[in-house]
């Protein structure tokens, strides 16, 4: 039997973590990055079968766990970080997806050999060009949030600031900045 596996890079953010799950969901075998051991024990907490670290190359760590590549990336972390080993990692014909803009030109003729694809996704891009297929943006959001209210999927939440003044925000900001933080923060209700 095939099993069909995602390598899912930045599994402990909000997209990641709800990646991981949507992954299992769909019955995939899901590996996740993360470095530190609260990070690690989340993204398994969430369905990842197996977890990498992002600061090793990945392909000696898929070869530790029986993988010669992955069919599918998903890149929420500095793509121009990770794009040598993403290529690297792919396997022939599969796909890659990146949330994260680049500042540097990539090669997709790394890609070539393997006929593996390059996408990117970008939540806004159908109602920014107005696209035939722009209701699809509702439907999933709706869909999604079905799978929540059946507690098929947990929320990423997990730190609530309340009150909405300039102290929670600076707060809010350096938990996000500090590139530690696991899952979402909330800032609510005004004063």
């Amino acid at each position: 039997m095939y099993y069909i596996d995602v390598l899912v890079i930045g599994g402990v953010g909000g997209v990641g973590s709800i990646a991981i799950q949507l992954a299992k969901l769909a019955g995939l075998t899901v590996i996740s990055t993360a470095s530190r051991q609260e990070s690690i024990d989340w993204c398994k907490k969430l369905g990842s079968d197996y977890v990498i670290n992002h600061y090793k190359p990945f392909v000696e760590q898929l070869e530790e766990i029986n993988l010669k590549g992955v069919d599918y990336i998903f890149c929420l972390n500095n793509t121009d970080q990770h794009w040598d080993t993403i290529t690297t990692s792919i396997n022939p014909q599969g796909k890659i997806c990146s949330i994260v803009e680049t500042e540097e030109k990539h090669d997709l003729n790394l890609l070539k050999s393997k006929s593996a694809a390059f996408v990117w996704e970008f939540m806004f891009t159908r109602a920014m060009y107005q696209t035939k297929d722009m209701q699809e943006q509702h439907k999933l959001l709706s869909a999604l949030s079905e799978l929540i209210d059946q507690k098929k999927l947990v929320t990423t939440l997990t730190e609530v600031l309340t009150l909405i003044n300039a102290d929670n925000l600076k707060k809010a900001h350096i938990m996000v900045e500090s590139g530690k933080m696991i899952g979402k923060v909330v800032v609510e209700y005004f004063e």
